[in-house]
């Protein structure tokens, strides 16, 4: 079955370029590919727009620098992952969290070489709206990103990772 888990970090500048798959990469097999899958709701520089004006709207001044409104989830997957399941999971941390998952990309297409056998790297990747209406962040204690953990593995039908 495998065990999954999800690692969330803030968005990097080139998250989009790495999803849509619009840049040449050494680990990624081209004629995979076709195998990827993509759902997007709205881009991330216009979510990161809407959450720093949400957030000057409330505050009456500029977001931080340092704050991270948007957020990706790396989750590992197995190849019969769907789409569905991840919207299935994103729709429970909207629900659970308040924060709203919109692009998803499935990745099977990424691995790499040992010996000579290639080890696919299976993984999907969740961009998050992380703020609140007001455009303040959601903060989430580490027994919610416990709890995070647990909501991917149940979606997904699959063994808690750690």
């Amino acid at each position: 079955m495998g065990a999954t888990s999800i690692h969330v970090q803030a968005v990097k500048p080139g998250s989009e370029i790495h999803n849509f798959r619009e840049k040449e990469l050494d680990y990624v097999r081209p004629e995979l590919s076709h195998l990827n899958e993509s759902w997007v709701g709205d881009s991330i520089s216009h979510r990161l727009e809407s959450a720093k004006q949400r957030y000057f709207d409330t505050v009456g001044q500029k977001m931080q620098t340092k704050a991270a409104p948007i957020r990706e989830g790396v989750i590992v997957i197995k190849q019969e992952t769907t789409m569905q399941e991840l919207q299935q999971f994103a729709a429970v941390c909207k629900e659970r969290f308040g924060i709203e998952a919109f692009q998803i990309h499935i990745h099977k297409d990424e691995g790499y070489m040992n010996a000579k056998q290639w080890t696919p790297n299976l993984h999907a990747h969740v961009v998050f709206d992380w703020t609140q209406p007001n455009g303040k962040s959601v903060r989430l204690s580490r027994d919610d990103m416990a709890e995070l953990q647990t909501i991917a593995s149940e979606a997904l039908g699959m063994e808690r990772g750690v």
